[in-house]
C-alpha cells in the first residue's frame, strides 16, 4: 500500500466529487422528508402570570415608594416566591389534573423576575393553548391556597393555538443528513482509492521505483480517439 499525502487525498476527493455531491444531497433530502412526514410534530402554547406578595399591593412604609410603586425589598420577595412556585406548580394536584397525559409542561421565571411563563407542548396546538389558559386561570387559587401572603394573577394575553410546530426542525435534520452524507461519501472515496491497485501515470511510478518519468505514451483506444495501430 502506497503512502498517502494530503495532496493525494485532495486528488482522491476531486476524482470522486460527483459521488460526494450526490450522496450528500440525497441524504440531506431524505432526512428532510423523513422529519417532515414521519416524525410526530410537537406544538407549543405559552401564557404568563405575575406573582405578588401581600405587601406588593398595599402601601406600607418602607415597602413602596411615594408613587405606590414596588420597592426593591417587595419586588425581591415576589421574585423569591415565584422561584419557589416553579418547583411547587408541577407537583400541585390541581395542576396535574389539568395537564393532559402525553403533554409537557414548563413553568419558569422570566429573567428571574416575579413574572412566570407557562408553556404547554404536545401533539395538538389547540389542546396546548387550552391547557395553558386553564392553568393561567387556576393559578391565583393554587398560589393563595399553598402560600400564605402570596397571590397571582394572569398577565398579558391568553395563549393561542399556533399552526406552526416547534419540532421536529426539518431543516436541522437536513443539515445533519448532509453532513453525514459528506462524511460517508468522503470515506468511500478514500477507501476506493486506497484499495485500487492499478498503477496511475507519472507519480505512482516515481513513488514505486524512485525513477523519474520523462514521457508518457498515450493509449488512443482508452482515450476514445485515434485508430488502433
Amino acid at each position: 500500500m502506497r503512502d498517502i499525502t494530503i495532496n493525494d487525498i485532495l486528488k482522491m476527493l476531486l476524482a470522486h466529487i460527483k459521488l460526494i455531491i450526490v450522496v450528500s444531497v440525497v441524504l440531506a433530502l431524505g432526512a428532510y422528508i423523513y422529519a417532515d412526514n414521519f416524525i410526530q410534530k410537537t406544538y407549543s402554547a405559552s401564557t404568563m402570570i405575575v406573582i405578588m406578595t401581600n405587601n406588593t399591593t398595599t402601601v406600607v412604609e418602607g415597602e413602596t415608594d411615594e408613587d405606590g410603586r414596588m420597592s426593591y425589598n417587595s419586588l425581591n420577595s415576589a421574585q423569591n416566591l415565584a422561584e419557589n412556585i416553579t418547583v411547587m406548580f408541577p407537583n400541585s394536584s390541581e395542576i396535574k389534573a389539568i395537564k393532559p397525559a402525553g403533554y409537557a409542561m414548563s413553568i419558569a421565571q422570566v429573567n428571574e423576575s416575579n413574572f412566570m411563563r407557562i408553556t404547554i407542548s404536545g401533539a395538538d396546538s389547540q389542546v396546548c393553548a387550552d391547557t395553558a389558559n386553564a392553568i393561567r386561570n387556576i393559578a391565583p387559587k393554587v398560589v393563595e391556597e399553598n402560600y400564605n401572603g402570596g397571590s397571582a394573577k394572569p398577565f398579558g394575553d391568553p395563549a393561542v393555538a399556533s399552526s406552526r410546530h416547534t419540532s421536529p426542525n426539518a431543516t436541522r435534520y437536513a443539515m445533519f443528513g448532509f453532513i453525514a452524507g459528506l462524511v460517508i461519501s468522503v470515506l468511500i472515496s478514500i477507501i476506493l482509492e486506497v484499495i485500487d491497485t492499478t498503477i496511475k501515470p507519472g507519480d505512482d511510478l516515481y513513488k514505486m521505483y524512485d525513477i523519474p518519468v520523462f514521457a508518457e505514451i498515450v493509449d488512443f483506444d482508452s482515450e476514445g480517439g485515434g485508430k488502433k495501430k
